[in-house]
Protein backbone atom coordinates (compact mmCIF):
# COMPACT_ATOMS: atom_id res chain seq x y z
CA UNK A 1 0.00 0.00 0.00
CA UNK A 2 1.02 3.48 -0.77
CA UNK A 3 2.23 5.99 2.11
CA UNK A 4 -0.73 6.82 3.79
CA UNK A 5 -0.70 10.63 3.42
CA UNK A 6 -3.66 12.73 3.74
CA UNK A 7 -4.67 12.99 0.22
CA UNK A 8 -4.14 8.76 -0.19
CA UNK A 9 -6.40 8.61 3.13
CA UNK A 10 -9.19 10.61 1.40
CA UNK A 11 -9.05 8.94 -2.19
CA UNK A 12 -9.51 5.80 -0.41
CA UNK A 13 -12.34 7.31 1.63
CA UNK A 14 -14.02 8.51 -1.91
CA UNK A 15 -13.47 4.84 -3.55
CA UNK A 16 -14.68 2.91 -0.46
CA UNK A 17 -17.53 4.71 1.39
CA UNK A 18 -19.89 5.18 -1.96
CA UNK A 19 -23.94 5.65 -1.22
CA UNK A 20 -25.98 5.34 -4.37
CA UNK A 21 -29.11 8.05 -4.87
CA UNK A 22 -32.33 5.93 -4.07
CA UNK A 23 -35.33 4.85 -6.12
CA UNK A 24 -38.08 2.51 -5.93
CA UNK A 25 -36.11 -1.16 -6.04
CA UNK A 26 -38.18 -4.32 -6.61
CA UNK A 27 -36.29 -6.35 -3.28
CA UNK A 28 -33.91 -4.99 -0.68
CA UNK A 29 -30.75 -7.20 0.45
CA UNK A 30 -29.36 -6.82 4.03
CA UNK A 31 -25.72 -8.17 3.79
CA UNK A 32 -25.92 -9.01 7.76
CA UNK A 33 -22.83 -8.60 10.27
CA UNK A 34 -22.63 -7.69 13.86
CA UNK A 35 -24.12 -4.58 13.41
CA UNK A 36 -27.25 -6.48 12.53
CA UNK A 37 -30.38 -4.43 14.24
CA UNK A 38 -28.73 -1.60 13.44
CA UNK A 39 -29.01 -2.52 9.29
CA UNK A 40 -32.26 -4.11 10.08
CA UNK A 41 -34.01 -1.00 11.65
CA UNK A 42 -32.42 0.58 8.26
CA UNK A 43 -34.17 -1.80 6.05
CA UNK A 44 -37.33 -1.36 7.95
CA UNK A 45 -37.65 2.47 7.44
CA UNK A 46 -36.97 1.84 3.50
CA UNK A 47 -39.22 -0.45 3.54
CA UNK A 48 -42.02 1.67 5.13
CA UNK A 49 -40.79 4.48 2.92
CA UNK A 50 -41.98 2.39 0.03
CA UNK A 51 -38.54 1.86 -1.54
CA UNK A 52 -39.35 -2.17 -1.96
CA UNK A 53 -41.99 -4.35 -1.26
CA UNK A 54 -39.67 -7.47 0.25
CA UNK A 55 -36.61 -7.73 2.04
CA UNK A 56 -34.10 -11.06 2.02
CA UNK A 57 -31.91 -10.55 5.45
CA UNK A 58 -28.82 -12.68 4.66
CA UNK A 59 -26.58 -14.35 7.13
CA UNK A 60 -25.87 -17.48 9.04
CA UNK A 61 -22.79 -15.97 11.51
CA UNK A 62 -24.03 -16.22 15.06
CA UNK A 63 -24.25 -13.02 16.86
CA UNK A 64 -23.18 -12.40 20.26
CA UNK A 65 -26.77 -13.45 21.58
CA UNK A 66 -26.96 -16.96 19.57
CA UNK A 67 -29.16 -15.68 17.18
CA UNK A 68 -27.67 -16.31 13.25
CA UNK A 69 -27.47 -12.47 11.74
CA UNK A 70 -30.33 -13.43 9.30
CA UNK A 71 -33.03 -14.45 12.29
CA UNK A 72 -31.97 -11.25 14.45
CA UNK A 73 -32.66 -9.16 11.61
CA UNK A 74 -35.91 -11.00 10.89
CA UNK A 75 -36.70 -10.49 14.22
CA UNK A 76 -35.62 -6.88 14.11
CA UNK A 77 -37.66 -6.14 11.06
CA UNK A 78 -41.30 -7.67 12.40
CA UNK A 79 -40.60 -5.82 15.82
CA UNK A 80 -40.32 -2.51 13.25
CA UNK A 81 -43.64 -3.28 11.70
CA UNK A 82 -42.72 -4.79 8.79
CA UNK A 83 -44.92 -7.55 7.79
CA UNK A 84 -43.60 -11.39 7.69
CA UNK A 85 -44.86 -12.83 4.77
CA UNK A 86 -42.56 -9.57 3.25
CA UNK A 87 -39.25 -10.71 4.65
CA UNK A 88 -36.83 -14.18 3.17
CA UNK A 89 -34.72 -15.18 4.99
CA UNK A 90 -31.09 -16.87 4.33
CA UNK A 91 -29.45 -17.91 6.78
CA UNK A 92 -26.55 -19.92 5.63
CA UNK A 93 -24.15 -17.23 4.19
CA UNK A 94 -20.65 -17.14 5.83
CA UNK A 95 -19.64 -13.69 3.42
CA UNK A 96 -20.52 -11.29 0.56
CA UNK A 97 -20.31 -13.69 -2.27
CA UNK A 98 -22.43 -16.44 -0.62
CA UNK A 99 -25.00 -13.16 0.71
CA UNK A 100 -25.71 -12.36 -2.91
CA UNK A 101 -25.42 -16.08 -4.60
CA UNK A 102 -27.84 -17.80 -1.75
CA UNK A 103 -29.95 -14.92 -2.01
CA UNK A 104 -30.23 -14.98 -5.18
CA UNK A 105 -30.86 -18.38 -5.43
CA UNK A 106 -33.97 -18.17 -2.66
CA UNK A 107 -35.34 -15.35 -4.90
CA UNK A 108 -35.29 -17.34 -7.88
CA UNK A 109 -37.46 -20.16 -6.30
CA UNK A 110 -39.82 -17.51 -4.55
CA UNK A 111 -40.59 -14.95 -7.16
CA UNK A 112 -38.03 -15.37 -10.05
CA UNK A 113 -35.17 -13.79 -10.58
CA UNK A 114 -36.87 -12.11 -13.97
CA UNK A 115 -39.19 -10.39 -12.08
CA UNK A 116 -36.07 -8.30 -10.47
CA UNK A 117 -34.48 -5.66 -12.54
CA UNK A 118 -33.25 -3.39 -9.10
CA UNK A 119 -32.11 -4.18 -5.91
CA UNK A 120 -31.29 -1.72 -2.96
CA UNK A 121 -28.53 -3.21 -0.89
CA UNK A 122 -28.05 -2.26 2.66
CA UNK A 123 -24.87 -3.24 4.81
CA UNK A 124 -22.51 -1.60 6.58
CA UNK A 125 -20.35 1.68 5.42
CA UNK A 126 -16.77 0.46 5.07
CA UNK A 127 -17.50 -2.21 2.83
CA UNK A 128 -19.97 -0.59 0.60
CA UNK A 129 -18.59 -0.52 -2.45
CA UNK A 130 -17.25 -4.53 -2.22
CA UNK A 131 -21.08 -4.68 -1.77
CA UNK A 132 -21.56 -2.80 -4.88
CA UNK A 133 -18.63 -4.94 -6.81
CA UNK A 134 -20.01 -8.27 -5.61
CA UNK A 135 -23.33 -7.79 -6.91
CA UNK A 136 -21.67 -6.91 -10.09
CA UNK A 137 -19.81 -10.15 -10.05
CA UNK A 138 -22.81 -12.60 -9.53
CA UNK A 139 -25.63 -10.62 -10.61
CA UNK A 140 -24.95 -7.69 -13.06
CA UNK A 141 -27.63 -7.22 -15.11
CA UNK A 142 -29.83 -5.70 -12.42
CA UNK A 143 -29.68 -1.84 -11.55
CA UNK A 144 -27.61 -1.49 -7.86
CA UNK A 145 -28.49 0.71 -5.23
CA UNK A 146 -26.90 0.64 -1.96
CA UNK A 147 -27.63 2.69 1.60
CA UNK A 148 -25.92 2.39 4.73
CA UNK A 149 -25.57 3.78 8.12
CA UNK A 150 -22.37 5.09 9.91
CA UNK A 151 -22.34 3.29 13.17
CA UNK A 152 -18.90 5.34 14.32
CA UNK A 153 -18.70 8.30 15.69
CA UNK A 154 -17.44 10.78 12.95
CA UNK A 155 -18.58 11.57 9.45
CA UNK A 156 -17.94 9.36 6.62
CA UNK A 157 -15.04 12.07 5.38
CA UNK A 158 -13.54 12.18 9.04
CA UNK A 159 -13.37 8.29 9.25
CA UNK A 160 -9.33 8.05 9.51
CA UNK A 161 -9.86 10.11 12.74
CA UNK A 162 -11.44 7.49 14.33
CA UNK A 163 -9.38 4.66 15.09
CA UNK A 164 -11.47 1.45 14.71
CA UNK A 165 -13.77 3.19 11.40
CA UNK A 166 -9.71 3.81 10.41
CA UNK A 167 -8.48 -0.11 10.99
CA UNK A 168 -12.22 -1.18 9.34
CA UNK A 169 -11.45 1.02 5.83
CA UNK A 170 -7.90 0.15 5.25
CA UNK A 171 -9.16 -3.75 6.00
CA UNK A 172 -11.39 -2.98 3.71
CA UNK A 173 -9.40 -1.57 1.05
CA UNK A 174 -6.32 -4.28 1.15
CA UNK A 175 -9.17 -6.68 0.22
CA UNK A 176 -10.10 -4.78 -3.16
CA UNK A 177 -7.01 -6.31 -5.09
CA UNK A 178 -6.80 -9.94 -4.18
CA UNK A 179 -10.45 -10.13 -4.68
CA UNK A 180 -10.55 -8.73 -7.77
CA UNK A 181 -7.33 -10.70 -9.13
CA UNK A 182 -9.55 -13.90 -8.00
CA UNK A 183 -12.53 -12.95 -9.79
CA UNK A 184 -14.87 -12.48 -6.22
CA UNK A 185 -15.64 -8.72 -7.35
CA UNK A 186 -15.74 -6.99 -10.26
CA UNK A 187 -15.48 -3.10 -10.47
CA UNK A 188 -18.33 -1.07 -11.05
CA UNK A 189 -18.63 2.22 -13.02
CA UNK A 190 -20.68 4.44 -10.74
CA UNK A 191 -20.96 6.76 -13.32
CA UNK A 192 -23.08 4.33 -15.10
CA UNK A 193 -25.01 2.61 -11.83
CA UNK A 194 -26.43 6.51 -11.20
CA UNK A 195 -27.57 7.03 -14.46
CA UNK A 196 -29.67 3.74 -14.25
CA UNK A 197 -30.78 4.66 -10.79
CA UNK A 198 -31.87 8.01 -12.24
CA UNK A 199 -34.01 6.30 -14.51
CA UNK A 200 -35.81 4.45 -11.94
CA UNK A 201 -39.15 5.40 -10.59
CA UNK A 202 -39.97 7.26 -7.01
CA UNK A 203 -41.62 5.08 -4.25
CA UNK A 204 -45.28 5.98 -5.39
CA UNK A 205 -45.88 5.72 -1.37
CA UNK A 206 -44.99 4.70 2.06
CA UNK A 207 -45.61 1.74 3.17
CA UNK A 208 -47.55 2.08 6.56
CA UNK A 209 -46.58 -0.40 9.31
CA UNK A 210 -48.90 -3.26 10.54
CA UNK A 211 -50.99 -2.82 13.09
Amino acid sequence: MKQLTPEFLKQIGEYLLVETPLAKADVGLVFGNSHADHLAEQAADLYHRGYFNLIVVSGGVATDDGRLEAHRMRDVLVAKGVPGDKILVEDKAANSGENVVFSMALLDKKVGLDHIDAVLAIGHIQAARRFLMTLERHWPQVVKMFATQNCFGVPKDKWYTDPDFKKKVLDEYRKIAPYKTHDLIREINLADVYKKIAARPQPPRPNPPAP
